[in-house]
């Protein structure tokens, strides 16, 4: 790691180290009404109930069969009784079971379980990313409000500028040369204001959208407030490699790699034989002996039977083999994907502090620069007014000062989100908990009123409990063991 592999900062509540009272209203805002976060949510819910027919597999099928039927015989045809209506009655119990020899369902159970789990940390990845984008649109917001505010005291200095250019004009004491170059430049700056408003306007209704809300909620609603972003103080002390367990999306990575090995268990499972047992028990009774529907369920008209049955591929084994290859040839693939995720984890952290160190030490040198560039703006207007320097020199000094201010005010924001970039490349916001995110009680009565889901939203209780039994995922999680790397291969 690089020289700043000891400067991690906490990501628990990062944002708050902002001290910024609107930047955390936002994020509220938004954990609570952001439309795409809620997708995710609901896409949980999805993998639960997945879950809950992989885990069915394992338990027997019974089910209830009931019949009646009248066939009428031609009159030519002799029957063993008067009529020429043949009724048959019945009512069985049907039932059949897979005995999970191979572990077949077990391991398909254990896919479902861990795809369950890695929607959840695909939920809480998603949070991060959606905290990250938040606070990013918000300095960007407070960036375009503080190049308005550049570039209109940049004009009224300019406009001073002007005036004083057009009365040494009309005093003769300077060409139309110093006038038209003062004209120019202050409708240069002038025009610029627009393009800026526009830009903050844009950055707004971008916000306004992360909130889950119309376009204009965000000027609306928060047009007003004033910013208060202030870089944290302080870095805290850590190894990047050992939080980095706390992302969300290496932990997704992680267990999409162990659903996708259950999957090879599951296909080489049906490579062996498959045995089946089976029973029936009702009642079924006919018009022959005059039976008739009131005596169906006596004793003596019960039906039972059983059976077991054995079922091996034979001509279909190749076909199977090369599905067993297809899955293990997604899992190396998903293997790969783990590994390159943690890279990348690395990459975003370094990078992020090398940002922080950069902007931090330009945000010094601009600040000097910016204060040498007004004094050196005022006293070039001075030495104007007295005749002592022409207008290029005005001209060239306000201009090293309007860009020196907004490389300052670019610069500062690109510190902040620096920050952001940080804390996000850390898992900032997520305490490596896999509790199921709530949905909005609205959203939770519609979705009742269309179908029954019982307790299962909402549901409040252990991090993780479903039918299989109950995991909780430890912090920092373990690799499982089918996810060691082949041989040959390098270990992130």
């Amino acid at each position: 790691m690089g020289e700043n592999s000891n400067k991690i900062i906490d990501p628990v509540e990062w944002w708050e180290s902002f001290n910024d009272p609107t930047l955390n209203a936002l994020l509220k805002e938004a954990a609570q009404q952001n439309l795409s976060l809620q997708q995710t949510a609901l896409r949980i819910y999805q993998l639960q109930a997945q879950l809950g027919i992989s885990d069915a597999a394992l338990l027997p099928t019974a089910a209830l069969n009931a019949s009646y039927s009248n066939n009428r015989n031609s009159g030519l045809q002799e029957i063993v009784n008067d009529s020429n209506n043949l009724v048959v009655r019945n009512a069985m119990v049907q039932m059949s079971w897979e005995l999970d020899f191979w572990g077949k369902s077990r391991r398909g159970i254990q896919s479902s379980l861990n795809s369950y789990l890695s929607g959840v940390a695909a939920f809480y990845s998603a949070d991060v990313s959606l905290t990250a984008d938040v606070a990013n649109t918000y300095i960007n917001i407070r960036n375009n409000e503080a190049l308005i505010a550049v570039a209109k005291t940049n004009l009224e200095l300019q406009k001073e500028s002007l005036r004083i250019a057009n009365a040494r004009f009309k005093y003769g004491a300077t060409s139309m040369l110093d006038l038209s170059q003062a004209q120019a430049q202050y409708e240069q700056t002038k025009a610029r204001i627009p393009e800026l408003i526009a830009s903050l306007k844009k950055t707004q209704h971008a916000m306004s959208i992360l909130l889950g809300e119309p376009p204009d909620y965000y000027e609306k609603k928060y047009g007003n407030t004033k910013g208060s972003l202030r870089p944290p103080t302080e870095l805290g002390v850590g190894m990047p490699i050992d939080l980095l367990r706390r992302r969300p999306d290496v932990l997704q990575a992680e267990l999409n790699a162990a659903s996708q090995s259950a999957l090879i268990g599951v296909n080489k499972a049906q490579l062996f034989p498959t045995f089946t047992l089976g029973g029936t028990f009702g009642y079924a009774n006919s018009n022959y002996g005059n039976l008739t529907s009131a005596n169906l369920f006596s004793w003596g008209n019960n039906s039972s039977g059983v059976s077991a049955g054995v079922y091996l591929p034979l001509f279909y084994r190749g076909a199977i083999v090369d599905q067993v290859r297809v899955q293990d040839a997604i899992f190396q693939q998903s293997l790969l994907a783990y590994q390159n995720q943690v890279l990348n984890a690395q990459k975003e952290v370094e990078d992020s502090l090398i940002t922080i160190s950069t902007t931090k030490s330009s945000v010094e040198d601009y600040t000097r620069g910016v204060t040498a560039a007004k004094s050196a703006a005022d006293l070039a207007l001075e030495r104007y007014k007295a005749g002592q320097n022409d207008y290029t020199t005005v001209i060239t000094a306000q201009q090293s000062l309007l860009n020196l201010e907004n490389s300052l005010v670019q610069t500062k924001s690109n510190e902040l989100i620096g920050y952001v970039g940080a804390f996000k490349a850390l898992g900032g916001g997520w305490t490596a908990q896999m509790t199921p995110p709530k949905l909005p009680e609205t959203m939770v009565a519609e979705m009742n009123d269309r179908t029954d889901w019982g307790s299962v939203i909402n549901k409040t209780g252990d991090p993780v409990n479903v039918k299989a039994g109950k995991l909780v995922v430890p912090n920092p999680p373990t690799p499982p063991q089918d996810m060691k790397p082949t041989q040959g291969s390098t270990a992130p």
